[in-house]
């Protein structure tokens, strides 16, 4: 079951948006912490499938968890729950993520946000079985395509790759991300692929390296 981290340190909301959307709990799981250090965490303990944050917190605030969650899980999408800024802060904001909620907001608002916004994320665009990573790097480069891809071993180890334009921009492995991440993946052997849509607008580009110096330093080329 999809597991959803809701993180506030409105200890009162967050009873309330836990009590409430309790009558999802055939849908998904709502794991609530009270900060962003907290919410690190609890990525690092567990899988989720999606991050709803608050923006304005003590310590880690939300935009320091955005930015770790974009860096480290590219894969899981964020609901910005947002009662404080700008214009100019929510339009920034609007380039890079595509899911946000305005507080004060209904509940129910949210628990159907949700269900879209994990129902969006599990959309495949496409899945390739016993695929060569070379031939499914030129693939995506030829396509300029933008994309996660679910890049899975014959044993089960699994890893993201995250491509703009044709241009792979991070990866990550278990605990390792950018180059690191992408020439372990890059080892593996026939796998499988499974092609999202990325959850974010923007990604930062972690990783310089070409395909190919990629290729050579992981012993492929």
């Amino acid at each position: 079951m999809d597991k959803v981290l809701i993180v506030d340190d409105d200890e009162q909301l967050l009873l309330i948006i836990t009590e409430i959307l309790g009558r999802y709990k055939s849908k998904f799981e709502v794991v609530p912490v009270k900060s962003g250090f907290e919410a690190i965490r609890a990525l690092q303990e567990q899988k989720y499938s999606l991050v709803v944050t608050d923006l304005v917190m003590p310590g880690i605030n939300g935009m320091v968890l955005l930015s770790y969650v974009t860096k480290n899980f590219p894969n899981i999408p964020c609901i910005i729950m947002t009662g404080h800024g700008t214009p100019e802060l929510k339009e920034r904001l609007e380039k890079k993520y595509s899911y946000f909620i305005q507080k004060p907001f209904s509940v129910t608002d949210l628990g159907e946000l949700i269900l879209s916004t994990l129902g969006q994320e599990q959309h495949l665009l496409g899945t390739m079985n016993g695929v060569s990573i070379p031939g499914f790097l030129k693939l995506v480069e030829s396509e300029n395509m933008t994309c996660i891809c679910e890049i899975q071993a014959k044993d089960g180890r699994t890893g993201y790759l995250v491509f703009q334009g044709g241009v792979l921009f991070n990866a990550t492995y278990g605990k390792l991300n950018g180059k690191k991440a992408a020439v372990e993946l890059f080892k593996f052997d026939r796998v499988k692929i499974k092609f999202r849509n990325p959850p974010k607008k923007e990604f930062p580009r972690k990783i310089s390296s070409s395909n190919a110096e990629l290729l050579k330093e992981a012993g492929v080329a």
